[in-house]
């Protein structure tokens, strides 16, 4: 789930969130998560334990901070291929497709 869908299910407006820098904003998301006393989540009012810069149509940047259910409930979910051949798999693709390595040179390993 997007965090505007999660937003949208407690009823919460992008626009009544604070204002924050462009995403990826990492040092200020560090910054403001090791903030004392912590911030409540966008979505409940429990204490928040992450937090994200998200770019909202019509809103503009705007800070999202989540608990740890909430923020488990925009978790992505990896891309990444689950097997080692099929990690090994990907990676040749890659570099034949950048021009790293020949399809012969491929076959052969």
């Amino acid at each position: 789930m997007e965090p505007a869908a999660l937003l949208a299910q407690h009823g919460i407006a992008p626009g009544t969130l604070e204002p924050a820098p462009a995403p990826p904003a990492r040092r200020p998301t560090l910054d403001r998560v090791m903030a004392m006393p912590p911030r409540p989540c966008s979505a409940c009012g429990d204490m928040a334990v992450t937090a994200r810069a998200v770019t909202f149509a019509g809103a503009g940047h705007r800070w999202v901070d989540l608990c740890r259910d909430h923020a488990l409930a925009v978790w992505r979910p990896s891309r990444v291929p689950p097997t080692l051949a099929e990690i090994a798999a990907d990676l040749r693709a890659a570099a034949e497709a950048a021009g790293l390595l020949s399809r012969e040179g491929a076959a052969g390993k």
